[in-house]
C-alpha cells in the first residue's frame, strides 16, 4: 500500500482506523463478497513495492489474501467513513505491482508511475537519481510505515530483490507461530504473540 492514506491523516488516525477495522472484523456478522480476483502475484519478489514498502505486510493485502469478508468490509467502513464514495473494490490489493487489483491508495502513486516509465527500473532502489524528493518526501510524511522506505531502498541496494523479500517475509511473520503480520497488527492475530523488535513501534516515545 503505497501512501496509505490521504495526505491530512494524520499517524494516529490511520493508526485507529486499521486497529479498529481489525477488531470490527474479528466481530462482526457480514454478507459474503461475491467476487473475487486472481489473488496474490506467484512472483513473491512483487510483493516488494516500487517505493520499498512490502506489500506482504500491508493490512489491505493480507484481508484480500485471506479472503477475509469481515475485515475487508470492516475496512471500508473505516475509509469510507472520510471518504464516502469508497467501494470494496477500493479496498481489495493483490500488491501494488502483481498484476492485479489495486488498493485505491497506491494506484495514483507517484512513484509507481515513476519507475514504469523509466527502462530497467522497477523500484526506486533500481534508479539512478535514488534518492529524489518523491521517495524522500514519502519517507518523511509523518506515516509510520512510509518511514522505512529509504532505508528499504538501501537494503535493497546491498541485499538484491531475492534476498530482501526473504528477509521482509521473515521480518513480518510472527516470531512464535509464524503467521503474518500486518503492519499495524499490536500482536500476532493468531497466537497473540508481541510483534518482533524488528518492526517499527506502533508508539513513539
Amino acid at each position: 500500500m503505497g501512501t496509505g492514506t490521504k495526505r491530512g491523516t494524520s499517524r494516529r488516525e490511520f493508526v485507529r482506523t486499521v486497529a479498529g477495522a481489525a477488531v470490527i472484523g474479528s466481530i462482526a456478522g457480514l454478507d459474503v463478497i461475491a467476487a473475487r480476483a486472481s489473488g496474490a502475484p506467484e512472483n513473491r519478489e512483487l510483493l516488494v513495492a516500487p517505493c520499498g514498502l512490502y506489500c506482504g505486510a500491508c493490512p489491505m493485502y493480507l484481508a484480500t489474501q485471506d479472503e477475509d469478508e469481515a475485515k475487508i468490509k470492516a475496512l471500508l467502513k473505516q475509509f469510507s467513513a472520510r471518504d464516502s464514495s469508497m467501494t470494496l473494490a477500493d479496498v481489495q490489493c493483490d500488491g501494488c505491482i502483481g498484476g492485479g487489483r489495486v488498493a485505491t491508495f497506491c494506484r495514483k502513486c507517484s512513484m509507481r508511475d515513476c519507475a514504469a516509465t523509466k527502462p530497467g527500473v522497477t523500484r526506486c532502489a533500481d534508479c539512478g537519481d535514488f534518492p529524489c524528493k518523491l521517495v524522500t518526501d514519502f519517507n518523511n510524511d509523518g506515516m509510520t510505515h512510509h518511514a522505512e522506505v529509504l532505508e528499504n531502498c538501501r537494503g535493497l541496494r546491498e541485499k538484491g530483490i531475492a534476498s530482501w523479500t526473504r528477509y521482509e517475509e521473515e521480518r513480518w511473520s510472527c516470531p512464535e507461530c509464524r503467521a503474518r503480520i500486518s503492519w499495524y497488527d499490536p500482536k500476532c492475530p493468531r497466537c497473540g504473540a508481541a510483534r518482533s523488535r524488528r518492526l517499527f513501534p506502533l508508539e513513539r516515545g
